[in-house]
């Protein structure tokens, strides 16, 4: 399987949603993000905050799975030993 190549770095844009997923599993948490993208006009992004540490995985499969954009995801530590991810998805357009 190939790797997806990631930006690490949040693009240069004000989010149109932000989603926030820190504490919950991915399982729930993909829920509320595909809710949010159903929502949203194609070419708006949105922004997701999570703790899972699966998020840059599901994400990045969510996009190659559909026709939104994987801007980037963010890797940023709160306290000692809990990391959280920031992931940028622009809607692509049906």
């Amino acid at each position: 399987m190939t790797e997806i190549e990631i930006p690490e770095t949040a693009p240069d844009v004000d989010p149109d949603m932000t989603v926030d997923n820190r504490g919950r599993g991915c399982a729930s948490g993909i829920a509320r993000v595909q809710r949010a993208l159903e929502d949203l006009e194609p070419g708006a992004v949105l922004r997701v905050r999570s703790t899972d540490r699966r998020a840059k995985r599901e994400y990045a499969q969510l996009a190659a799975q559909t026709d939104h954009h994987l801007l980037a995801i963010e890797t940023s530590r709160s306290g000692l030993l809990r990391k959280e991810y920031t992931t940028y998805l622009e809607i692509g357009g049906a």
